[in-house]
């Protein structure tokens, strides 16, 4: 009797038969796993397994990968638009004629209790400047060099009314700005104000010395990243508290549900604690757009900078989420989502129009829903900014926060206080008629800085939805 323990192990058998054929066993390669052949000229035939579960979270991390690098694309594309619109929303522009634009007391990140009252400078002292202005019609209330005698080899006369002119001081002697429109006094790190929108802002940028290009993407990688916080963790805290309460699905519309209220609250309370969560990314922001850029008065380096700042500055974790900006945080990101998430159900269920048999008449009361919606959360946005620029603190030899633009001298002490001093004291530049009563004009213009910006994207979307309508019924006949 043969014994095969010596005889050697061939690939082929006599037989011209596979030699590793016998074993082979049925069913290994039947289960969780993709075969990848591959078939080269010359080479034996194998297979190459791989998970479908790693196939799986390849695709999607790539898929994540593109994603973050195109909305940090997109963030960067409407930075410049986002800066000037947050410096037109947060800048000081006083009317002339109010006695709150000659405040001159700044406020200090030093001190948290601001003075009233304008010094030595008085109101008589402005009228008796007036009274000289009327004998002196030729001349302006502020004299360029061409003005000034040292300067033109003019008579140093004492009773010229340049040197009878009084300049408001400070406590300790100093000459004060008392007007945002003063070139003179005007710091230079500041820009000129921006009356004429978004675009004019964007021009001021670029030709300031101490500003340029950089200064149109300013608190950019702070946006992206607060968007990109937001668009994961908003969904995944909608969807949990739909399961605490057992409700549908947060992929199922609301204008698909009969009964939307509880999924509508859900919605609302995810987007409010998202937002308040990230709010400290939203403060750094603004301050990031709004602070000079020149190098001596830069008060943040960057975005982790200014977090370990305003922690060390403003009372830490009270400072960036419980301060006197958390109301206003409250307010919007909760009036926000509200309107953006009722509209589609005002318009089926209200109005009663549907998007795939009138896609024009649908588009056309979007953009009127849209357009109320900025009427509403836009004064919000603007009093939000406005709070996020002021500083109190009590903590000695911090460095000064220098902005870009004129802001308020005295600070807001809360939403209703700001609506009011807004609508009292911003407006047009010019001055107006002694005969009118300066207590009873009001002008909420400056609450809506930025609204012809939004409507026109706005617009912009209505007609690309109407296009893509009237394509799709074409398409249909």
């Amino acid at each position: 009797m043969q014994s095969n323990q010596n005889q050697p192990f061939t690939p082929f058998s006599p037989l011209g038969k596979n030699g590793v054929r016998p074993y082979y066993a049925p069913g290994l390669g039947a289960g969780n796993y993709t075969n990848i052949a591959v078939d080269q000229p010359g080479a034996p035939y194998y297979t190459v397994d791989y998970p479908e579960d790693l196939i799986d979270s390849r695709a999607a991390a790539r898929e994540l990968i593109n994603f973050t690098v195109l909305k940090f694309l997109t963030t960067a594309v409407n930075s410049p638009f986002e800066v000037s619109k947050t410096l037109l929303q947060v800048q000081y522009m006083p009317r002339e004629d109010l006695p709150v634009a000659k405040k001159t007391t700044a406020v200090q990140e030093g001190e948290s209790d601001i003075e009233d009252e304008a010094g030595p400078y008085s109101e008589e002292d402005e009228e008796e400047d007036e009274e000289d202005e009327e004998e002196h019609s030729g001349r302006r209330r502020h004299p360029s060099a061409t003005d000034d005698p040292l300067t033109t080899g003019g008579s140093l006369d004492i009773d010229d009314p340049i040197f009878k002119k009084k300049v408001p001081l400070n406590a300790d002697g100093y000459i004060v700005r008392t007007s945002v429109y003063d070139d003179s006094t005007r710091p230079p790190h500041q820009i000129k104000p921006i009356d004429g929108g978004v675009w004019q802002g964007i021009g001021r940028l670029l030709h300031h010395p101490h500003e340029g290009v950089r200064s149109l993407f300013k608190g950019q990688f702070t946006n992206w990243l607060y968007e990109i916080s937001h668009l994961f963790l908003q969904p995944t805290l909608e969807g949990t508290l739909n399961d605490m309460f057992d409700l549908y699905d947060d992929t199922v519309p609301l204008v698909h549900l009969d009964s939307v209220g509880p999924n509508l609250a859900t919605l609302v309370a995810s987007n409010l604690i998202v937002g308040i969560l990230l709010s400290p990314l939203e403060l750094i922001k603004t301050r990031m757009i709004v602070q000079s850029a020149s190098p001596l008065q830069r008060k943040y380096k960057g975005p982790f900078h200014a977090l370990a700042t305003i922690w060390k500055e403003e009372g830490g974790f009270k400072g960036l989420y419980f301060s006197h900006n958390f109301l206003p945080t409250v307010l919007y990101h909760t009036i926000t989502p509200l309107f953006q998430n009722i509209t589609p159900l005002i318009i089926d269920r209200v109005l009663c129009i549907s998007a795939s048999e009138s896609p024009f008449l649908y588009s056309l009361a979007e953009l009127g829903l849209n357009t109320l919606e900025i009427l509403i959360t836009l004064p919000l946005d603007t009093i939000r900014k406005r709070m996020q620029c002021q500083i109190r603190t009590r903590t000695p030899g911090n460095k000064r926060f220098e902005p870009v633009v004129a802001l308020r001298p005295v600070p807001y002490t809360g939403v209703i206080n700001a609506v009011y001093c807004i609508a009292k004291e911003e407006g047009s530049p010019r001055k107006k008629s002694r005969k009118e009563n300066r207590y009873t004009n009001w002008n909420v213009r400056s609450l809506y800085r930025g609204f012809t910006m939004e409507c026109t994207s706005n617009i912009v979307l209505f007609f690309l939805h109407a296009i893509s309508g009237v394509e799709d019924d074409y398409e249909d006949f």
